[in-house]
């Protein structure tokens, strides 16, 4: 007679069930890099996936400006130290695009040199015009996308921390 009864193999059937569920999971984790749990609170400005190319953030970034749209530029950009991005950065954003005849229909990406995680972008008006170039330059987010920044000049300035100030200003006889 068989040595295991009903219970028992009962037992050994869902023992076995709980360690293929157990394997998919795993699996599952594995080949997904772990890519559903990522946190991109501190390279994203709104913490989300940035995204996939550095010609779609220069884009979305100049239809949002037009838009007024603090949560879509909010959706291209990375974080700044001590601010967050504001109604005021927004509008002087599509000030300046409007000023360099930069706009949705006519955007064009010029990728320049890497440095690192840094990439040298412009956005233009499609010409070739010096002027009408305007410097936002790129970060690439650990091979998960890419964020862009503002004009330079819509920062808000911030302060000096007193320990460099007071370095700076050393008397160097």
């Amino acid at each position: 007679m068989n040595e295991f009864g009903p219970s028992s193999l009962r037992s050994l059937n869902m023992y076995q069930s709980i360690r293929l569920s157990v394997g998919f999971v795993l699996c599952a984790v594995v080949l997904t890099g772990c890519s559903a749990i990522q946190d991109y609170s501190s390279d994203t400005c709104d913490g989300r996936k940035p995204v996939g190319s550095l010609e779609q953030a220069g884009k979305d970034l100049v239809t949002a400006a037009y838009a007024q749209d603090r949560a879509g530029i909010c959706r291209v950009t990375a974080p700044f130290p001590d601010g967050d991005l504001d109604d005021s950065m927004v509008t002087a954003t599509r000030e300046i695009l409007v000023e360099r005849g930069i706009n949705p229909q006519n955007v064009s990406v010029e990728i320049g040199e890497q440095f690192g995680s840094a990439i040298a972008v412009h956005l233009t008006d499609g010409s070739q015009r010096e002027d009408r170039k305007l410097n936002v330059g790129d970060t690439m987010v650990r091979d998960a996308g890419f964020t862009i920044g503002l004009p330079p000049e819509v920062y808000p300035e911030i302060p000096e921390h007193p320990a460099s100030q007071s370095a700076s200003t050393e008397d160097t006889r």
